[in-house]
């Protein structure tokens, strides 16, 4: 199989493999609210990728990366400034003084943590009306207390994109139809490592 790299305006040119199966579920997570259900593994921080890259191009908001830890904050951070064209891209921490947090919700793209976010947000440090995408990585920990819960009904009332990623949703029925209903998604994008546009790509050669 050629090596084809994805050519979208805002990615880095020949950094990013491109796979039909994430075009195909970006392309569906940029026209609705969507949760990109698919195996640790198989790229869906590149999907991300792809709708924030719509996103920048539709000029239309700032753009919010949320994941439920420091660690995984970083690694977005980093994925992000290593194949995005722009260097407009904020991490922000609780560790940043209120001062420095404030200037830094202005950039383009902004990762953190739901606990930050929503902090800020009740300070009025940053509104939600200022964004455009929202994307909530490991998206099945929104059910519950945790702090995904709070924020994800602060947007879930705003006009804007949300795009959940997650390897597993709830098995419970009732949780999952929790998910949904907070988030206003309009439909899960599945995929397995048995789906047709995925096992050209999990095949061993």
């Amino acid at each position: 199989m050629t090596l084809e790299y994805l050519d979208k305006k805002y990615v880095r040119k020949n950094s990013i493999e491109k796979r039909d199966y994430q075009v195909n579920l970006a392309n569906q997570a940029i026209q609705e609210n969507c949760i990109v259900v698919l195996p640790t593994g198989l790229g869906k921080t590149a999907i991300a990728l792809q709708v924030i890259a719509e996103y920048l191009s539709k000029g239309t908001g700032g753009i919010l990366f949320l994941a439920p830890t420091r660690v995984l904050v970083n690694q977005h951070y980093e994925f992000l400034k290593q194949h995005l064209t722009i260097d407009d891209i904020a991490l922000i921490t609780g560790e940043d003084p209120i001062q420095k947090r404030t200037n830094l919700w202005g950039s383009s793209v902004i990762c953190a943590t739901p606990e930050i976010a929503k902090n800020d947000l009740d300070r009025q440090i940053v509104s939600q009306n200022q964004f455009s995408l929202v994307v909530f990585d490991e998206v099945h920990r929104t059910v519950g207390d945790y702090a995904y819960s709070g924020i994800a009904e602060r947007f879930a009332n705003s006009n804007l994109r949300i795009l959940g990623m997650t390897a597993t949703l709830p098995s419970e029925k009732d949780k999952a139809t929790e998910l949904l209903v907070k988030l206003r998604i309009s439909s899960v994008a599945e995929r397995t490592e048995d789906s047709p546009d995925v096992k050209p790509f999990t095949q061993e050669t």
